[in-house]
């Protein structure tokens, strides 16, 4: 594993929609964080999916009928499902395509979980330490050619890739990556971090955004 993520991918409409780059709309984005009750921010300017995807702040982009939201502990990855952020997310895109995604390379930490219309559909997690800790329901298409291929010995999982035309054996944990990826390709068309002649995910217009301080009422009286 090499990534790192921390956000949420929702789409109302055809999948692989995010990859079409549709443009990013500054006044639905603040819509979007009042709807989501995250408190008062003002915009720090335009960047990137490529920032968006693991930010140090909050980043939204907000499309037509589609967002993406980025942020540090946006949720727990091991319990997305009862995040209050998520469940806010479900209600505010009743009708959307939902993925939670969280990564860490370091300690192999993989998470996410795909929500339709409101309901879960399917939630896997793990990590290098813990193993795998979350495995709710059926597989999706994209993960499902790895399933079948994977082999459970001692009552653990191991998934197999083609690597130089030979099957290389990975732990859970180890291909956590990969199937979350496999996964997120329903909202961009493509396999994120992996090359594509036409689409690049990382480069999908998002904008920044830092938390406004409130004035302490002492430096309001010494306004006066």
């Amino acid at each position: 594993m090499g990534w790192k993520a921390w956000c949420v991918l929702i789409n109302e409409r055809d999948p692989g929609y995010l990859g079409t780059m549709p443009p990013h709309e500054p006044q639905r984005a603040r819509r979007l964080i009042a709807d989501l009750g995250l408190g008062r921010y003002r915009s720090r300017g335009m960047t990137t999916f490529d920032e968006g995807i693991y930010p140090d702040r909050l980043v939204i982009g907000a499309y037509e009928s589609a967002a993406v939201i980025g942020a540090p502990k946006l949720f727990d990855p091991f319990k997305p499902m009862s995040s209050p952020v998520v469940t806010r997310i479900l209600k505010t895109f009743p009708q959307a395509a939902v993925l939670s995604l969280s990564l860490h390379s370091v300690v192999n930490l993989f998470s996410y979980a795909y929500f339709e219309h409101g309901g879960l559909l399917r939630a896997y997690a793990g990590s290098a330490d813990s193993g795998v800790v979350l495995d709710v329901g059926e597989w999706l298409a994209e993960e499902r050619p790895h399933f079948e291929r994977s082999v459970v010995r001692e009552d653990k999982r191991y998934f197999y890739s083609e690597i130089r035309g030979s099957a290389v054996e990975f732990s859970a944990d180890a291909f956590g990556e990969r199937l979350a990826f496999e996964v997120a390709a329903r909202f961009f068309g493509c396999r994120l971090g992996k090359s594509h002649p036409v689409i690049e995910p990382l480069e999908l217009p998002m904008e920044a955004f830092e938390r406004e301080q409130q004035k302490s009422w002492w430096r309001l009286f010494k306004m006066l």
